[in-house]
């Protein structure tokens, strides 16, 4: 399936006519709706839709969402506005990459959902029907690698452009290899004993053939006004699979070492032994397998409950496999490919916002000893923020100073007492980071020498509002229903929380909104997940915060027979082992074999 995301979070997608297909292939478009070019997959509810009005959002007015909203983002921006956590600050930005390897579509305006007015647009049978994934629902690094350039729904001309795309992908001269960037001055950086070539690749970099190509996509997936600002960025602009990966510095380091272990897989397995091919299909092979082995092992014994992800696995995942009969059930003739539950993307995955710091102890130039890296320039220096034009930078690559130095993220520091930011996540909670109440690259769409357009700025800048909306307009059950729902057919062993504010730690405003508020007893699906992690002793989720994503994620590898777990692999099995002879089994061995960590 043609897998290349342009687009960044928010906004609109472009309008797109039905596309034509052969006769063969009709039994798999849905009879109302559009499939476009980029769908791979399906969206459904864990909990059937239909049924009882009263496993959905309260009839309250929109303003209510709004205001619980604001109160989930602190007023003031000092260094602890939002609680420290335990975890390492690297999960907030893996759990973002993940985000993006899955599901695409749930945070973008259209004919089925739009937040200015989230009043349901369509019923939970028909967002079902046409809500579609433009992801393919597997952990199969098309991020990074690209995808195959075909697809039942993929126009003859964009599987053409996609295949010229992922040319610029690979290396020039050592194809077994994926094309990096190169940082430029100013300077220095974070270390002082590896390369320069620590920046994504950017079209800069590309001939005018694969330019155009990615020209060709983009215009098939944004506005005219979208597409317009895409194409005079171009120059800066990341060459990968899917452009969200470029919309922070810290996610963008984080995409740049899966370029960098594929191709230190390749140098060595050229230098070492190993009885393996050094090409290419070898160092995609061996790069998916760790990856997907850290996913389980890694990221969610971390952030979700250890004995949740271990029941998942003891039982092979049956009740999720269950979820997926009974959508197909439902939605007969219609599946486009492996069905994804909306409460996962659209609620309980979105726990990460609560978990962003808005400072950052970032490298030695931008952290200790010399200073932070505020929220707003960890999104200036990257293809879509004009890679520091604001600060008088004039580049098409980043700086040298704005590398990540990956040791101050990957182990969990909260020692600190010099009044800076400590080395931790923030805590999974009911609060998020301030600059989140106002995102600076968020909303500018919008003519806000008018009321609404004014209005409209601030409304998507706003991302609890926009995470409430979009959860009121996708119908989406309260946190309640859904709890119950997964309890009654044994999925969880925990009950619902009838009164939400028995979890919530030390919050008085919001326990005072919430005292006598319908969203008490029947809460938003994203707010009731926060609020579970809140009130669940440790550091991560709750149970059914855990259940959700740990469910979605070994279902997704479950699906995959080449995956990880499918396979039963582990990193003793591999040949790869780093300068100290240990086997990568921990994020911070990725990197350092990776050579982005020191």
């Amino acid at each position: 399936m043609m897998t290349f995301q342009m687009q960044s979070h928010g906004g609109a997608q472009a309008k797109r006519a039905p596309t034509e297909k052969p006769q063969l292939l009709e039994a798999l478009r849905p009879a109302d709706g559009d499939i476009a070019v980029d769908e791979a997959a399906d969206f459904g509810f864990l909990l059937p839709p239909g049924g009882d009005a009263g496993q959905y959002l309260p009839d309250v007015p929109d303003a209510d969402l709004d205001q619980l909203g604001d109160l989930m983002v602190p007023d003031v921006d000092t260094v602890d506005a939002t609680p420290d956590g335990a975890m390492a600050p690297v999960l907030t930005y893996w759990g973002q990459f993940l985000d993006h390897e899955l599901t695409a579509r749930t945070d973008r305006e259209s004919d089925l959902t739009g937040i200015d007015d989230p009043t349901p647009k369509a019923t939970g049978e028909e967002i079902e029907r046409q809500l579609k994934n433009a992801r393919t629902p597997r952990f199969d690094l098309d991020s990074v690698y690209g995808g195959l350039p075909i697809g039942t729904f993929s126009a003859p001309s964009i599987q053409h452009a996609a295949s010229v795309l992922r040319t610029g992908l690979r290396h020039p001269v050592h194809t077994a290899k994926m094309r990096v960037g190169t940082a430029v001055e100013p300077g220095p950086l974070p270390d002082d004993t590896l390369d320069t070539h620590r920046d994504l690749p950017r079209f800069h970099q590309v001939g005018q053939k694969v330019r155009d190509a990615a020209l060709d996509i983009a215009r098939a997936q944004m506005t005219a006004d979208a597409f317009a600002k895409f194409e005079a960025g171009l120059p800066k602009r990341a060459l990968i699979g899917d452009m969200r990966n470029d919309e922070n510095i810290i996610i963008a380091q984080f995409h740049l070492s899966f370029l960098r272990f594929h191709n230190k897989v390749v140098d060595f397995l050229t230098e070492n032994d190993t009885g393996w091919i050094a090409d290419f299909d070898a160092a995609k092979s061996l790069t998916k397998l760790h990856y997907q082995w850290l996913v389980v092992h890694g990221y969610l014994k971390d952030i979700c409950d250890p004995g949740v992800v271990t029941r998942i696995l003891d039982t092979r995942n049956a009740h999720y496999d269950a979820f997926r009969s009974d959508y197909a059930a439902r939605n007969p003739g219609r599946v486009v490919g492996n069905v994804i539950p909306l409460e996962f993307s659209v609620a309980a995955f979105r726990f990460g916002h609560s978990m962003v710091r808005n400072i950052y102890d970032y490298n030695r130039t931008f952290g200790r000893p010399n200073g932070t890296a505020p929220f707003d320039q960890i999104f200036a220096f990257t293809g879509g923020g004009d890679i520091g034009a604001r600060f008088g930078l004039n580049l098409n690559s980043i700086p040298k100073n704005w590398v990540i130095d990956w040791a101050r993220f990957v182990t969990p520091d909260a020692s600190f007492d010099d009044g800076g930011p400590q080395r931790v996540a923030r805590a999974v909670d009911t609060v998020i980071a301030p600059p989140l109440g106002d995102m600076a690259n968020e909303g500018g769409d919008f003519d806000t020498a008018t009321p609404d357009g004014a209005a409209l700025r601030v409304l998507f800048r706003n991302l609890a509002r926009r995470n409430l909306r979009r959860g009121k307009s996708l119908r989406l059950p309260t946190g309640q229903a859904l709890h119950a729902h997964l309890q009654s057919i044994g999925a969880v062993t925990s009950g619902p929380q009838a009164d939400i504010r028995g979890w919530l730690d030390n919050k008085p405003e919001l326990a005072a909104f919430l005292d006598g508020h319908a969203f008490n007893s029947a809460s938003p699906l994203w707010f009731y997940c926060l609020a579970e992690a809140e009130g669940t002793p440790g550091p991560g989720l709750g149970e059914m915060g855990s259940w959700i994503v740990a469910a979605t994620f070994i279902g997704a590898l479950m699906d995959d027979a080449d995956s990880a777990l499918s396979r039963e692999f582990s990193p003793d099995q591999s040949p790869l082992r780093t300068p100290d002879g240990d086997p990568i089994n921990t994020i911070e061995r990725w990197m350092r074999f990776a050579a982005v960590l020191a």
